[in-house]
């Protein structure tokens, strides 16, 4: 890989809750999106953690080539049944200066 299209990678860490009494089915739900996700032409990593503490509470690790890899993977028909489903009490971008 070129420093280029590294410059250019999206790598992001996002924190999921799920709603409560609905870890199951977000749980469910996200296996189904990331073994679409992990198809995708521009897609690098889509993997999610489960809390071992808080079974509402995820970790996804998401590389994508670029924002508009990106961009086409949140306009995708599986990542809107995804959204549609209401699952989640709220999805957080985790800013990477944390790990500094």
């Amino acid at each position: 890989m070129s420093s280029q299209e590294n410059a250019s990678r999206l790598r992001r860490i996002v924190r999921i809750q799920a709603k409560p009494e609905l870890a199951d089915a977000t749980r469910t739900a996200l296996l189904e999106l990331e073994q679409a996700t992990q198809t995708e032409s521009g897609c690098h990593e889509f993997r999610f953690f489960q809390s071992l503490s808080d079974e509402g509470s995820f970790i996804l690790i998401e590389d994508f080539a670029d924002a508009e890899a990106l961009d086409h993977h949140m306009n995708l028909p599986h990542t809107q049944a995804f959204f549609t489903r209401n699952l989640t009490a709220s999805i957080t971008v985790i800013e990477p200066g944390w790990l500094s």
